[in-house]
């Protein structure tokens, strides 16, 4: 007996969806990593960029959580960084028990330097993609990442896990 292969074309919506946004991903990705600055990886600009949007100063808790890595991916993330001079880590004068990280004048430059790499694709993509099409295609990801967040939070069958609802 043959064994049955689904193209793109005959997959229900949702599986398409997802495999374009894994598609998706991962060309954001090779695209990003191939205009970066030398040393810096995908996950380098993902916290830049962070510092860039929300400001410096933030526990590595709530970077982890604005980046939706675990706490130990952005601990050793950060370790990294600061090992090239790009941020430095200080004790929180409310908490001596938490950190901040606070980005360095090296890794204000780097930032920009990415920023700039990267503004050629970025007007691309605008070009691409109007303003008026990406509003729209927002509002689809945004409703799209809060269903998905709403799975993670569910425990499988047979219900939630404790003060997830």
């Amino acid at each position: 007996m043959e064994a049955v292969i689904r193209t793109r074309t005959t997959d229900p919506p949702h599986l398409e969806v997802l495999y374009e946004l894994g598609a998706a991903e991962h060309a954001l990705r090779a695209a990003v990593e191939a205009r970066l600055p030398a040393p810096m990886s995908y996950t380098h600009f993902e916290v830049l960029r962070d510092f860039l949007r929300f400001g410096d100063g933030a526990p590595p808790a709530e970077i982890a959580s604005r980046l939706r890595m675990s706490r130990g991916a952005v601990t050793h993330l950060l370790q990294r960084m600061e090992a090239l001079g790009w941020i430095r880590l200080a004790g929180d004068d409310r908490d001596g028990r938490r950190k901040q990280v606070f980005l360095t004048p090296e890794g204000a430059r780097m930032a920009r330097a990415a920023a700039t790499a990267l503004r050629p694709g970025a007007d691309r993509l605008k070009t691409d993609l109007n303003d008026n099409y990406l509003k729209e295609g927002l509002a689809f990801l945004q409703a799209l990442r809060r269903s998905l967040e709403s799975l993670s939070a569910d425990d499988g069958p047979g219900g939630s896990r404790p003060g997830s609802r």
